[in-house]
């Protein structure tokens, strides 16, 4: 538990910005789920009992390979930087708000020729 935690951010550290192409498109082949921890398999882990949310990495890394991490060892399991999906988000509401508005404007033209 934390109350606070900041990732590097700063502009002056980056190189290569682009925007992010397509959030929405890539948000929507992004599937949620509900999970329970195998803790019979790995009782080392020390994983909850309780029932979880999130992302299965193997399915996000074919999405968005940026955000999956791959454990350097013969296992090879993999993690998802979850903090790192809020910038696809933001970009996919943008995104979507685009087509709210523009969906609003054609209805307002329709309703305005119909009078």
């Amino acid at each position: 538990i934390a109350n606070s935690i900041a990732g590097s951010s700063d502009l002056r550290f980056k190189t290569n910005v682009r925007s992010i192409t397509s959030p929405l498109e890539k948000v929507k082949s992004l599937r949620g789920v509900y999970f329970n921890w195998d803790q019979k398999s790995f009782p080392d882990k020390n994983f909850s009992d309780k029932t979880e949310l999130g992302f299965i990495a193997q399915e996000v890394e074919k999405v968005l390979p940026e955000v999956v991490q791959t454990e350097k060892t013969a296992e090879g399991y993999k993690s998802v930087q979850y903090d790192k999906v809020v910038a696809l988000l933001v970009e996919a509401v943008k995104e979507q708000q685009k087509q709210i508005n523009s969906l609003k404007a054609e209805l307002k033209k329709q309703r305005k020729k119909r009078k």
